[in-house]
């Protein structure tokens, strides 16, 4: 199932009536990547008045606001990723106490905000699954192989075994892209081809 995220590892940093806002977001693989790159950042900034954090991977959406008052860092970090349909992807926004308190609805706003301009920096990707199979034809059907497979978007070739009855060709694709591959490939050499 594709899905989108952050397209680059991004730091950015903003001066808030005073008080440092580092922001950092990153592509994380899964929950235990997220807490390994959140302890690698809070080891960056051992001084750091505040390092309030979110990740979503998958259906786990978890934050935290380090200190700051409930609510006023984590969840609308969170709320950042869901708007813009993120995934596997954590953001730390590091904060430098600067003398002047901002209330709630400014902490919300500057943690929200540095956040939102770093993944703005970080730009998005879409992700797709790959999978790969074996394409098995006869050597009869080789050409129409060879002009499906070179009109398919995305798709990689292998290295081709040949044996005495025709090709073995392993291919890579995107997996929702497998079900109409195998059909068009049926289609294409009478039935004689076959994605396994």
């Amino acid at each position: 199932m594709p899905y989108r995220t952050v397209a680059k590892t991004h730091t950015r940093e903003e001066v808030v009536k005073g008080s440092r806002f580092i922001a950092f977001v990153t592509r994380v693989e899964n929950a235990q990547d997220a807490v390994a790159q959140l302890g690698t950042v809070r080891s960056q900034h051992p001084d750091a008045t505040h390092n309030p954090w979110a990740y979503r991977v998958g259906a786990e959406l978890r934050g935290s606001d380090d200190g700051e008052p409930g609510g006023t860092a984590g969840r609308p970090m969170l709320e950042v990723f869901q708007k813009r349909e993120l995934d596997f992807v954590l953001g730390v926004v590091t904060r430098y106490y600067g003398g002047t308190k901002l209330g709630a609805g400014g902490l919300v706003r500057a943690y929200s905000g540095s956040l939102a301009k770093a993944l703005d920096a970080a730009g998005v990707l879409t992700v797709r699954e790959t999978v790969t199979r074996t394409l098995e034809a006869p050597f009869s059907e080789l050409n129409a192989v060879h002009r499906l497979l070179d009109g398919w978007v995305g798709l990689r070739k292998g290295e081709a075994d040949y044996t005495a009855e025709g090709m073995r060709l392993p291919v890579t694709l995107f997996a929702d892209d497998e079900a109409p591959l195998s059909a068009a490939l049926t289609e294409a050499t009478r039935g004689e081809g076959a994605l396994n």
